[in-house]
């Protein structure tokens, strides 16, 4: 009597990628691509304006001519393309304002910006002993080391001067499509997970940007009504107050 031996085999199957691993994938890629065309963007160049169109205010320093009285004449001009000298805004107002917050941030020593340990350390010798080290704690309480400048006060002055716009940037539109409709991309269910868990830092800074952007356009819309009403009736709270 014969017996029959059946031997049954397994088959391995591969499994697949996790979704999870698909998705953080697909969002690198759409990462990658969004850089490559916003290099392409920027490499588009502008065009110059036929006509200039004036466009705001510039809070600035300036080296006067009397600077050529001063031995060190050299020292000035090297630590001066060194700073940050040029403040825009819409309205003198706004310009003045940028100029208190460079002052808040960084500190200004005499109407002269100060620069960093990094600035300091491109400097000559002779620039650097110019200038002189203090700590401070910045927005994060952390203690930072910037240095003052003492430049003779009649080396250089602060005026406002008006600002036009000279150029318009080239647009591709193709290449604006794209990166519209990766950026929708990374907010579909799940993309956005993965989007939030690998560039959370990114993502935030810009939603905090646009919700700073919306609160501006609301707040604006909201005093351009106020326009329609007379003046009598604001004082007389005739107005009826909504809050949307």
């Amino acid at each position: 009597m014969f017996t029959k031996l059946i031997v049954k085999t397994k088959t391995w199957q591969l499994k697949p990628k996790h979704i999870k691993e698909i998705r953080e994938k697909n969002v690198r890629r759409i990462w990658k691509r969004r850089s490559e065309i916003w290099k392409e963007m920027r490499g588009l160049g502008y065009i110059e304006l036929k006509k200039p169109i004036r466009h705001g205010w510039f809070k600035e320093i300036i080296i006067t001519h009397k600077v050529e009285r001063y031995k060190n004449k050299a020292a000035i001009l090297e630590i001066y393309d060194k700073i940050e000298k040029i403040f825009w805004g819409r309205t003198k107002e706004e310009a003045q304002k940028k100029w208190l917050h460079q002052t808040s941030k960084h500190l200004i020593y005499k109407d002269f910006p100060t620069i960093s340990k990094r600035q300091f350390n491109k400097l000559s010798f002779k620039a650097q002993y110019m200038c002189t080290p203090f700590y401070y704690k910045n927005e994060c309480k952390k203690l930072k080391l910037r240095f003052y400048i003492r430049i003779p006060k009649g080396a250089y002055r602060i005026k406002y001067t008006r600002a036009y716009i000279t150029h318009s940037k080239r647009i591709d539109p193709i290449l604006e499509s794209e990166d519209a409709l990766l950026g929708q991309q990374l907010v579909k269910s799940g993309y956005y997970e993965a989007n939030e868990k690998r560039y959370q830092w990114r993502w935030k800074h810009y939603w905090d940007r646009s919700k700073q952007r919306k609160e501006k356009l609301k707040i604006k819309k909201n005093l351009k009504q106020l326009t329609i009403y007379s003046v009598e009736d604001l004082i007389n709270e005739h107005i009826l107050w909504e809050i949307n």
